[in-house]
């Protein structure tokens, strides 16, 4: 995409943390967002994945507390370089939607944003994720993204148990439905979790974009 073509400082943010406030009204919820065909085409296709991404080295802060465990994701990330390449169809798709759900964000948020490539994440049973922000940890101070501004999320199926997305601070918890996507800012006043996996795969496409350029209100 021609915008993705951009050179983005990935460490430095157009943003503070707290830019679009608190309100829920901030938090996207778009139901039948993948169109039928789209969706069980993916639902199909990741059943073919049988190469991940896993990313080393664990980050620290200077106090030598981690504040990003690699591990947590092996096994069960297929980032973009591994979808291009081996499963082109895959990409393609997640790629079409990332790009709707970018267009969906620059209209509610007045700005334009640099969306990364896409990755398909699995979720077995027993995963889980606690309340986080995607460009701060929980206490307010600096995460390794501070990029991460508005952040989204594809659902590709819900024939699983468990595997509820909530935001505890806004009282909201989705059940999960194929085709659903989310959207949200990514600091401390939008945390949000997964409940843990009881039963089946839950697979999701997050996307995190990088505001490059804001509106005038």
């Amino acid at each position: 995409m021609p915008d993705n073509n951009l050179e983005v400082d990935l460490d430095f943010s157009l943003i503070e943390p707290g830019h679009f406030g608190n309100s829920s009204d901030q938090i996207i919820i778009k139901k039948n967002f993948v169109e039928s065909d789209d969706l069980m085409r993916v639902q199909e296709l990741v059943k073919d994945i049988n190469e991940w991404h896993n990313p080393s080295p664990d980050i620290f802060n200077e106090e030598g507390v981690c504040i990003y465990d690699a591990s947590y994701w092996w096994d069960r990330m297929c980032n973009s370089a591994i979808l291009k390449e081996k499963y082109p169809e895959l990409y393609d798709i997640v790629d079409k939607y990332n790009m709707k759900i970018k267009d969906v964000i620059e209209e509610k948020f007045n700005c334009k944003v640099w969306m990364r490539p896409p990755v398909v994440v699995r979720w077995l049973p027993s995963n889980s994720q606690s309340p986080h922000a995607d460009k701060q940890l929980n206490d307010g101070t600096p995460n390794p993204f501070p990029t991460y501004d508005i952040n989204s999320v594809i659902y590709w199926n819900d024939n699983f148990e468990g595997g509820e997305f909530y935001y505890p601070d806004h009282d909201i918890h989705l059940e999960i439905e194929a085709g659903m996507a989310v959207a949200h800012p990514g600091d401390v006043n939008y945390l949000h979790g997964v409940k843990e996996i009881a039963s089946g795969v839950r697979w999701t496409s997050p996307a995190f974009t990088t505001i490059t350029d804001l509106g005038e209100n």
